[in-house]
């Protein structure tokens, strides 16, 4: 009796296994399913703005017609599957579809996927400039991003993108235009904008989302709103991209009614710094450097009206002040427009005011990018500037400029605290060690305040070049020779920040270490009065 129970127990198990596998597949089946539905009226949708093109232009090419042939293979299949499916359900029960029927629609997903984001083009695409609502001129920098934005907002695996670049950059500009250029070539049906900058405010972002998509509320609670907003968002008939511009705190979307993964919605959010973009939990960011001294100088002419036939003296002083503004395109249009047919006397003093305006740096940071950038110094970073203190923290060193630039000495001259983050491959970098130099030269002549962070390293291995920094000052002797001036400076500031009164942190909660920092930084700022 005891061996019929446990046969019946083992048959039972056995039955509630087979019966949760094949709900799990029934739910599968569901979902890729619904997948193919929505990407085969995004198809179809393409396909039909394809056919009107070659009817307008009169003309089409090999690559379209063959795109066409394969969209009416792939969709016929579909036809005949979905065809296949309703003859499974009758003999299987509700929602049945047999393993093999399964596979191929898991098969056409990446078929439809491919014609989706692999289509030819009728006529010209549009460049970014015939898409930008305001002047808009793109170089090196701009064209690297728009590439990277182009290939991300057709990429399937990528629903939150982030673009980041500092104030001025053309960030906001380069945005819009991708997504206007987007929305020309059909990815997208609609194309939202918002502006979020520090304070969020949920209700203004769902207003801004509403006014462009051309959404009036019937219920006025923020709820409401976001279930409206996702709505029209998840519709079938189309795809939609949200641009969040100037983010620079976490956003729930939700809250707003912009939907997670969900394949009909992507968002694009520009921001100052690579953090904000971790914190959005983006999967692709896109950095937008700045312009080369050569592009910088190019558009301060166009909009300055300088040319060749410009007195040598006038030619000479706006190089400077092309330079001065950091290769930023909007300051350079700025600064060019209102100097326009000017004498050289206010030439002269708009440079003066330029370098007097990079004295906004209360704190500059000094740090080995490979080491802390996205780790302890970023969210120090991300820390200072929510408490208001304007903070300068150079990234040259992560994208490989072994030089310190003529920018880099201004900021740490202009500010009236450096904070040195002394990791363990911070004296790798010569860059790193000539911001060292420059930051207590400054000490010295400026009576500068200087905080070293013994970041996970002894204070006696950097004074006495030991362990990685002794490692490091070796390689850097077969360069520059072992006497070498360069060799003396960096061995004497080496010495002298590890004799300084600083803070050292080896283990535990690296947050409960910043708030240390940050609560004694707070306590300089009010003892000197800083705004």
């Amino acid at each position: 009796m005891a061996d019929q129970d446990s046969i019946t127990v083992t048959t039972l198990a056995g039955l509630i296994r087979s019966f949760i596998c094949e709900g799990i597949f029934r739910f599968c089946a569901r979902n890729i399913i619904r997948e193919i539905n929505n990407k085969n009226k995004d198809l179809i949708s393409r396909r039909d703005y394809f056919l009107g093109k070659v009817e307008e232009i009169g003309e089409t090419t090999n690559a379209v017609l063959k795109w066409l042939n394969d969209v009416e293979k792939a969709l016929d299949e579909v036809e005949m599957l979905e065809k296949k499916m309703e003859t499974e359900s009758r003999l299987l029960g509700i929602y049945g579809v047999d393993h093999e029927t399964y596979w191929r629609y898991n098969e056409m997903v990446d078929i439809i996927g491919g014609l989706n984001y692999n289509f030819p083009m009728v006529g010209p695409i549009p460049h970014l400039q015939e898409c930008a609502s305001e002047y808009f001129v793109t170089f090196k920098s701009t064209e690297e991003a728009s590439e990277q934005l182009w290939k991300a907002l057709h990429d399937d695996s990528s629903y939150v993108i982030g673009l980041y670049g500092r104030r001025n950059s053309g960030k906001t500009t380069l945005a819009k235009a991708v997504g206007e250029r987007s929305k020309y070539v059909k990815t997208f049906s609609k194309v939202a904008f918002a502006t979020v900058s520090k304070n969020v405010n949920v209700s203004r972002i769902q207003d801004d989302i509403a006014a462009s998509l051309g959404l009036t509320f019937s219920d006025i609670t923020k709820e409401g709103r976001a279930g409206t907003i996702s709505s029209e968002l998840t519709k079938e008939s189309g795809s939609a991209l949200v641009i969040l511009d100037d983010v620079r705190a976490k956003v729930e979307l939700e809250d707003i009614g912009i939907p997670l993964d969900h394949g009909n919605c992507k968002v694009l959010l520009t921001t100052h710094s690579q953090l904000e973009c971790a914190l959005m939990d983006c999967q692709l960011e896109i950095p937008l450097h700045p312009l080369s001294k050569e592009e910088a100088w190019m558009l301060l002419k166009y909009h300055s009206g300088i040319n060749e036939d410009s007195s040598y003296d006038l030619l000479n002083l706006a190089q400077e002040v092309a330079f001065e503004c950091e290769g930023l395109p909007g300051i350079i249009k700025k600064v060019g427009s209102s100097l326009k047919n000017d004498p050289i006397e206010v030439w002269k003093a708009s440079l003066e005011k330029l370098k007097h305006s990079k004295a906004y740096n209360q704190i500059f940071l000094s740090f080995k990018g490979g080491d802390t950038c996205f780790s302890f110094t970023g969210f120090l970073y991300h820390d200072l500037c929510e408490k208001g203190l304007k903070t300068f923290m150079d990234d040259g060193e992560l994208y490989g400029e072994e030089q310190i630039s003529p920018s880099i000495i201004k900021a740490i001259e202009a500010s009236w605290l450096s904070i040195i983050v002394l990791s363990e491959n911070y004296a790798n970098s010569a860059r790193c060690l000539d911001e060292l130099v420059k930051i207590l030269e400054c000490k010295k002549m400026k009576n500068q305040l200087v905080w070293p962070i013994f970041y996970k390293v002894e204070p006696s291995d950097i004074r006495y070049q030991q362990s990685s920094y002794g490692t490091a000052m070796a390689e850097h002797a077969k360069s520059f020779g072992n006497d070498s001036e360069k060799i003396q400076k960096w061995k004497s500031a080496l010495f002298e920040v590890s004799n300084l009164s600083g803070k050292a942190y080896k283990t535990g909660y690296e947050y409960e270490f910043i708030q240390r920092i940050m609560e004694e930084a707070n306590n300089i700022k009010n003892y000197l009065d800083v705004e």
